[in-house]
C-alpha cells in the first residue's frame, strides 16, 4: 500500500504545478519532494507524471490517482483545523465525573454558568460515590476530594475543605454541648460509611501536633451525605461533616458548629485530567470556571 505522505506530496505537486513550488509550500527540499513521487510511482507500478524541462503533465493514471489524493489532502487539512480548534476554542462534548453530593452542590452550578457563555459546548456530568477511571470511563475531567494517588494524570488544586462537628440546636439543648473532644464519647455520632472510620473520629485542635483520636458511638450511618445532613438537622446526633456540605445549614441556623476550634482538614480538592500535553480548550475552560466559582477563599468556609 502507498504511504500516505507520498500520496499527499504527489497531490501538492499537482496542485502547485511543479516540484519547486510544492517544496516551498511543504517546507521540504526539492529533491525530497521528487523522491517521494518517484517512490510512489515505483510502489504503484505506473507513471503518474510526464516530466520535461519546462512542463509537468498528469498521465491518465496520475489524473485518477490525484482525484482521490486531493480528497485525502482536504480531509487531512480539515482534521488538522478541527484538532487545533478544539484546543483553542471550547466546543463539543465535555464529560466530567465528580463525587455525588459535591458535584450536585458545587460543580453543577459552575458548569451551568460555563454553558451560558459557550454555546458550542455541551457537558455530561456523572456523579459517582466511587473514584472512576478517567481513561476507561472516557472522561475528560474528574473532580477528586482527598489526597491523590501517584499517577500520570495532570491535577490542579482548586480548593481545600475541612470536616467539622455539627449538630442541630434541638439536639444540643437535649443532650448538652460538648466542651472538649473527650465529651464526644457521651454523644450519638453520625457516620459516613465510605470513609470507613468506624467508631473513631480524628480531630486537630488549636496548637495540636497531628490529629487526636476520639472514640464515638455511632447511632446512624449512611453512604449518602444528604442523608447525614438531614439526620443531623433532625436532631439524630453529632456529625463530622465537610464544611462544603453543611455551610448553608450552619449559616441558616439549622445546624450549629460544635467544638469550633477542632476540625479534620485541610483536605484538597483537585481537578484532574489525562491530557499529556496542553489540555483541550474545553477542559482548561472548565477547570478555570470551577476555580473562579469556588473562589480563592472557598465560599463554603465557616
Amino acid at each position: 500500500m502507498a504511504h500516505w505522505n507520498e500520496l499527499a506530496v504527489f497531490a501538492h505537486v499537482v496542485r502547485t504545478g511543479g516540484f519547486s513550488a510544492a517544496a516551498d509550500e511543504l517546507g521540504l527540499a526539492k529533491a525530497t519532494v521528487s523522491e517521494h513521487v518517484r517512490r510512489l510511482e515505483q510502489k504503484l507500478g505506473v507513471r503518474l507524471l510526464q516530466r520535461s524541462t519546462r512542463s509537468l503533465a498528469l498521465t491518465e493514471a496520475g489524473a485518477a490517482c490525484f482525484r482521490h489524493c486531493e480528497r485525502l489532502v482536504d480531509e487531512g487539512e480539515a482534521a488538522t483545523r478541527a484538532a487545533v480548534a478544539l484546543h483553542t476554542k471550547p466546543a463539543g462534548l465535555l464529560r466530567v465525573t465528580a463525587p455525588a453530593t459535591f458535584g450536585a452542590l458545587h460543580v453543577a452550578p459552575a458548569v451551568a454558568a460555563l454553558l451560558a457563555k459557550n454555546p458550542g459546548l455541551d457537558v455530561e456530568l456523572s456523579l459517582e460515590t466511587a473514584v472512576v477511571d478517567l481513561v476507561r470511563g472516557k472522561f475528560d475531567l474528574a473532580i477528586r476530594i482527598g489526597p491523590l494517588a501517584p499517577s500520570r494524570l495532570v491535577a490542579r488544586r482548586i480548593a481545600t475543605v475541612e470536616q467539622i462537628v455539627v449538630a442541630s440546636p434541638a439536639y444540643l439543648e437535649r443532650r448538652g454541648v460538648p466542651g472538649t473532644p473527650d465529651d464526644l464519647a457521651g454523644h450519638d455520632a453520625l457516620q459516613f460509611t465510605p470513609l470507613g472510620w468506624g467508631d473513631e473520629w480524628r480531630l486537630a485542635g488549636p496548637g495540636a501536633r497531628g490529629e487526636r483520636r476520639v472514640a464515638v458511638r455511632t447511632r446512624f450511618a449512611s453512604d449518602s451525605g444528604e442523608a447525614l445532613v438531614a439526620a443531623a438537622c433532625a436532631g439524630a446526633g453529632l456529625g463530622l461533616l465537610p464544611n462544603w456540605m453543611v455551610y448553608r445549614e450552619v449559616r441558616a441556623g439549622a445546624l450549629v458548629r460544635v467544638l469550633p476550634g477542632y476540625a479534620r482538614g485541610d483536605v484538597p480538592v483537585h481537578a484532574v485530567h489525562a491530557s499529556a500535553g496542553r489540555a483541550p480548550a474545553k477542559v482548561r475552560l472548565c477547570v478555570d470556571a470551577l476555580a473562579r466559582h469556588v473562589g480563592r477563599r472557598p465560599y463554603w468556609e465557616i
